[in-house]
């Protein structure tokens, strides 16, 4: 009898023992992965030149060369950045983490098994092992399984919609750089072809100052200019340093890399009447507007998830048991949960404060929007009639000064009058450029703030339906 029931209890054993390695097949080993330690700046020019490739509504396939040895002009820029650029690259992962949360929305709720065996003790006489196995499952699940897919179709819209909206700034930053670097260089320029000329007179007044020709105050002035011309140089070359490597890591390059940058003649201004328009539909347009009204709709989502979840959890099974008196059993169960006290509705609180708390944050967004749009165009007209008056009465200064500049040398003017028109001529030239550069910075601005890229949305076009590819040129 003994041998009987040990048999009987290896085979229940052996039963239990198949059934939990039937379902641990189904489970995912671990597989350790290194941090990666190395740097992801490209150290060399090769590596920067891409076919990009765009396939347009008509079936054309629009190509994109993109080769630094010639210089990078605002379009080739933005391409580069877009592709390389570090904190892209990691917004990217987000994408993936999106996915696989859509993926776990989607799966049914597992079964749940259960077994048990009980074994007599004291007076067995006439008693068996006794054992059960069970298998329910939850419905509640199923019920909300469709609202909670739908909380995650719109989570990954708005994941890349944010991710279109970043690299749309990414592409701003970097043409905003490459202007100020190479507006900075012609500004560089400028001040060193001057501090060349001051330093030649100085040279020549200090000739003539021990020669008793000219008196102090004629060596000092040009000693002024001198000084006044270097301190400049110093300062631009400090904040032309930072915009460098700004612009290496935007562009995910390595600082030693030199680029050269090819500039329109100026910047296409936006008129009122075509950013009225732009504001009409900016809704419907720009990424992070659209992003935001995903993630409102998928807070949407997960209301209803909640407002389903306070139905009972409801739960079913069937088992099947035998007792210690060897008696077989087969019987059906329902495991309901009373909704008295609670019932969900602290969840349902908070997603409806939550929705409300995104209805906000949107509507704060827009409000920012329509003000800063409006700030960048009257900045636009504010820019643009300060270099209207410069382009009108800058070259008349000019004029001026080389005609007093004959006359200093006839000793017809004196030192410090020319040296205060002769430096006010420079520095115009300098506030010349850099209102140039205002007007490239702040029109991109406007741009973007607009959703209008223009053709320097080629590296994004992913994200609008229509196919895009960017390959390493053939070397």
């Amino acid at each position: 009898m003994r041998g009987v029931r040990k048999e009987k209890q290896r085979h229940s054993l052996l039963l239990v023992s198949c059934t939990a390695a039937l379902f641990l097949t189904g489970c995912t080993s671990y597989q350790a992965r290194p941090l990666q330690e190395n740097s992801m700046l490209l150290k060399n020019l090769p590596e920067l030149q891409y076919t990009i490739e765009k396939k347009q509504s008509a079936g054309l396939l629009q190509q994109h060369e993109i080769n630094p040895a010639d210089g990078l002009d605002l379009t080739e820029t933005a391409i580069i950045a877009v592709l390389n650029n570090p904190d892209l690259q990691a917004e990217r992962a987000k994408q993936k983490v999106a996915g696989a949360q859509l993926f776990a929305a989607g799966l049914l709720p597992d079964p749940q098994l259960t077994a048990n065996l009980d074994f007599p003790t004291g007076d067995t006489i006439g008693t068996v092992n006794a054992w059960g196995l069970g298998l329910g499952y939850d419905i509640i699940p199923l019920i909300t399984r469709q609202a909670r897919i739908d909380a995650e179709q719109q989570v990954q819209n708005q994941v890349n919609l944010s991710l279109l909206w970043k690299e749309w700034q990414v592409m701003q930053q970097a043409r905003s750089l490459a202007i100020r670097s190479t507006l900075e260089l012609n500004r560089l320029e400028l001040l060193h072809k001057t501090r060349e000329l001051y330093l030649h007179r100085y040279d020549n007044s200090s000739k003539a100052l021990k020669a008793g020709d000219i008196t102090l105050d004629v060596n000092g002035t040009d000693l002024t200019a001198v000084l006044d011309t270097c301190s400049q140089i110093n300062k631009l070359e400090q904040a032309h340093n930072e915009t460098r490597h700004q612009l290496s890591l935007v562009l995910g390059l390595a600082p030693n890399i030199d680029l050269q940058f090819t500039l329109p003649p100026e910047p296409d201004l936006l008129s009122r009447e075509a950013v009225e328009k732009g504001l009409e539909t900016i809704q419907q347009r720009r990424p992070d507007l659209l992003a935001l009204q995903a993630g409102y709709r998928s807070q949407e989502a997960k209301v209803r998830t909640a407002i389903l979840s306070q139905f009972p959890s409801l739960s079913i099974g069937i088992s099947r048991t035998k007792d210690t008196g060897a008696l077989y059993t087969t019987g059906f169960g329902i495991s309901l949960n009373l909704p008295i006290f609670s019932g969900g509705k602290g969840a349902i609180a908070i997603e409806r404060a939550t929705r409300e708390q995104l209805q906000q944050e949107y509507q704060a967004r827009l409000s920012q929007t329509l003000t800063d749009v409006n700030r960048l165009l009257e900045l636009q007209e504010i820019i643009d009639a300060q270099q209207a008056l410069l382009k009108k009465y800058l070259p008349q200064l000019q004029i001026i000064v080389e005609k007093t500049r004959e006359a200093y040398k006839n000793s017809d003017i004196d030192a410090l009058t020319f040296f205060n028109m002769e430096y006010t001529w420079v520095l115009k030239r300098l506030e010349e450029i850099a209102l140039e550069q205002a007007q490239w910075e702040n029109s991109l601005a406007l741009q973007v703030m607009l959703a209008l890229p223009g053709e320097d949305c080629l590296p994004v076009v992913k994200y609008s339906g229509e196919e895009f590819a960017a390959k390493k040129s053939v070397q």
